[in-house]
């Protein structure tokens, strides 16, 4: 689903109390933010909890919705405190290592572009990113797969944008050297 999209539902849900379209955002996003509130939470009942109550939270506050300018990002943020607080709530350390966080169940939506690649390229782009350290992914397929910028992730991870420009340099290149046969003469000279 691209941002306008988005912005339309958004729009429909905080307007015209639009169930469908809420229907629709919570089908776009619960995926995603579930897979996101696990690698937190490592509890699957937790995670679904975490989640809906992000979901229905947005639904009961629908009203302010024309005020938060980049959804996704808001309810990324949102999912993770509430991880945050259902840790704390549970007793447990609520930092984690993002070294070892496991996204090989994370969800992540692909961009119209992306269906235009053949499946053997996408299965071997798919693969060099899989191959991509716990922290290195996370923060790659937040940038490029859910359009947050560098400075987004950097809050929502709690890191320095250097530390996530660092990863995102780490993870390109490795791509790179990954797929020569894909990437041999394309983006060398293009910047962020």
């Amino acid at each position: 689903m691209l941002a306008e999209d988005v912005a339309i539902l958004s729009f429909k849900v905080s307007e015209q109390d639009d169930e469908r379209a809420f229907e629709q955002l919570f089908l776009h996003f619960y995926p995603r933010l579930l897979s996101f509130a696990l690698t937190y939470l490592k509890n699957r009942d937790w995670a679904v909890e975490v989640v809906e109550d992000v979901l229905i939270h947005l639904w009961e506050h629908r009203k302010v919705l024309p005020a938060i300018k980049n959804l996704t990002y808001y309810l990324y943020v949102a999912t993770k405190n509430g991880a945050l607080n259902c840790l704390k709530k549970n007793r447990r350390h609520a930092t984690i290592d993002l070294d070892e966080v496991q996204t090989s169940d994370m969800h992540f939506h692909r961009h119209p572009e992306n269906i235009l690649i053949s499946e053997e390229i996408i299965r071997d782009i798919e693969k060099a990113i899989s191959a991509l350290p716990g922290k290195c992914q996370l923060i790659f397929r937040l940038v490029k797969e859910e359009g947050l910028k560098y400075k987004e992730v950097a809050d929502l991870l709690a890191l320095s944008i250097k530390t996530v420009e660092a990863q995102m340099s780490i993870a390109l290149r490795r791509i790179q050297e990954t797929l020569p046969q894909y990437l041999s003469g394309q983006n060398r000279h293009s910047s962020r």
